[in-house]
């Protein structure tokens, strides 16, 4: 039986409809950290991220000697040292080499590192990695000893398609291989069991914004069942897992998280919860088939958006309910989930066939547009235009990427996820932040966009004449620095970063009375005198910005 951290209870029993849970022995608060999930685990980046990933603590580092890094330089600011004994894990320090020997899986890995090396490739499969460590570590064999497998479910499903099925066994047998294991049928089939469990209960660490790769598999944290309105989630800070409160859970109270993304499609989410953990979903959500705003609406901390880059969808619920977007219109229901998995799937790499597939779908989900009150947070919209904004910024044209951004971060995503301190919200924030500066640079006069004509230069317009643009700046990353540690922790990236450029916007000179304002909105932007200047600050910049978003997609994605 696995122990749980405290503040947590075992419920349920394996036979129960479902199974297994986890509840609260008290109340938590919106954004509280619930529990931290650690050893034994299993926490490893991705066989391809090995040599720029610390292999102790998990994080990004720059290999000694390597060009021009795929992303962010403060992301990669420390410099990777090989092990000496196998040069496949790398490490940003003597401590964190150490850690990976003696509470991770190195001790082990090492020898077989070097002989996968010998044979002439650079490491193992992740998956099969993964299994090794459980074969060869007994505290990771005992902690998931009593996971779902879902063997026959998941041998049934690949039996149907026999390269699933033979790649499934080859893992598993490269695993008892390099183990050291005799390839018995027995032992064989122990390893398929392994990496059942491993899929079913282990969870992804990817987050290509912040460099983050790899999987996690905790037997406490996989008590934790599944809802598509959760009322709790997951992050990774190095190599522990941490539970926070999405809204107030009171004592005895069954803490739920998502497996999947909850905003997707009705059809896509059953499909995947089917495939993947061999269940099918009866939460509200699913049953009723709830759209994105209905969900929005029963969200009970709205009025947390009051210090928020959307702080109008506090008022939701004091608007008449209407009937639900999808479930209400079955032809328009049908048209999205017909387009829903092309329209998701990821661009092409080269510019030219990004931009016919985003005007492909553009067109396609012209229906969603087209509603007396256009249903934007509605999946795949949402995807077609963070795909547009990130087209627009690989052409260097950021204004453009900026105004859809901006779209984003006030009428999209704030209904699909509600609490301003969404990890989503905040990265998006960031991200706006990062675009106002490749806009606006020091030298205006030098920017690509002071010299364009039509909506690109309406938009620079607006920055260089009408928005303070660094005022703004700094109240959105004021924005980050307060609730990035309930979105993630106080090591998160995001959060990093986004202190280090407030503290450089705060000590700019001659500034004092706009600091003072921006503290007297963080501290309550209710106050006399400064709700005003809050919308002013704040609110009106993005919202003049996403006004620009649509014509700009018609402009750059009509057929």
């Amino acid at each position: 039986m696995p122990t749980l951290p405290e503040g947590l209870v075992l419920i349920g029993a394996p036979g129960a409809p479902r199974g297994r849970g986890i509840a609260a022995t008290r109340d938590f608060k919106p954004g509280e950290r619930i529990a931290t999930f650690s050893s034994p685990s299993i926490a490893i980046t991705t066989s391809e991220h090995l040599p720029v990933t610390c292999s102790g603590c998990l994080v990004p580092v720059r290999p000694p000697g390597a060009g021009p890094p795929p992303m962010p330089v403060e992301r990669w600011s420390r410099v990777a040292r090989a092990c000496t004994g196998c040069r496949t894990a790398v490490y940003c320090s003597p401590e964190c080499q150490k850690l990976d020997w003696t509470k991770g899986a190195h001790k082990a890995e090492c020898k077989i590192f070097n002989r996968v090396r010998q044979e002439g490739r650079f490491a193992l499969p992740t998956p099969v990695r993964a299994i090794v460590q459980v074969l060869l570590r007994p505290d990771l064999k005992a902690a998931v000893a009593e996971l779902q497998a879902h063997y026959e479910e998941r041998r049934e499903g690949d039996l149907r398609n026999f390269t699933e099925w033979s790649d499934t066994e080859l893992q598993a047998s490269g695993s008892l291989h390099y183990a050291g294991f005799v390839q018995s049928q027995e032992n064989l089939r122990e390893a398929i069991q392994i990496l059942s469990k491993l899929q079913v209960n282990g969870f992804s660490r990817l987050d290509e914004d912040v460099g983050q790769s790899g999987i996690f598999l905790n037997a406490a944290l996989a008590m934790v069942n599944h809802s598509c309105t959760p009322n709790a989630f997951v992050q990774f800070v190095g190599r522990k897992a941490v539970l926070h409160a999405y809204q107030e859970i009171k004592k005895d109270e069954e803490i739920e998280i998502s497996y999947i993304d909850c905003n997707l499609h009705r059809s896509q989410r059953q499909e995947e919860l089917k495939q993947r953990y061999h269940f099918t979903c009866k939460c509200p959500r699913c049953q009723d088939d709830l759209d994105v705003y209905q969900v929005c609406r029963t969200y009970p901390h709205l009025s947390l958006n009051k210090l928020s880059a959307a702080p109008d969808i506090q008022k939701l619920p004091e608007s008449p309910a209407a009937p639900g977007i999808l479930s209400s219109n079955k032809s328009l229901s049908d048209t999205i989930k017909e387009i829903y998995p092309w329209c998701s799937s990821p661009l092409k790499s080269s510019a030219g066939a990004k931009k016919a597939e985003l005007t492909r779908r553009w067109a396609a989900t012209k229906p969603l547009r087209d509603l007396s009150t256009p249903a934007y947070a509605i999946a795949p919209l949402p995807f077609i235009l963070a795909e547009a904004s990130i087209y627009f910024g690989q052409q260097d044209i950021y204004e453009y990427s900026l105004a859809i951004a901006c779209f984003l971060a006030t009428r999209v995503d704030p209904y699909k996820f509600p609490a301003p301190f969404a990890p989503s919200r905040l990265k998006g924030l960031w991200m706006i932040v990062k675009l106002v500066a490749s806009v606006a640079p020091a030298a205006p006069e030098d920017a690509p966009g002071a010299k364009a004509e039509g909506l690109r230069g309406e938009i620079y317009k607006l920055l260089a004449t009408r928005i303070d643009h660094t005022l703004w700046c700094q109240l959105l990353l004021k924005f980050i620095v307060r609730y990035g540690p309930s979105a993630h922790s106080s090591h998160w990236t995001v959060l990093q970063e986004a202190k280090s450029m407030m503290d450089d916007l705060d000590d700019l000179p001659n500034r004092e009375k706009e600091n003072e304002y921006v503290e007297a909105i963080m501290r309550d932007p209710d106050e006399i005198g400064e709700g005003e200047f809050f919308r002013l600050a704040v609110v009106k910049p993005l919202q003049e910005l996403s006004d620009f978003c649509l014509d700009i997609m018609d402009q750059e994605f009509s057929v």
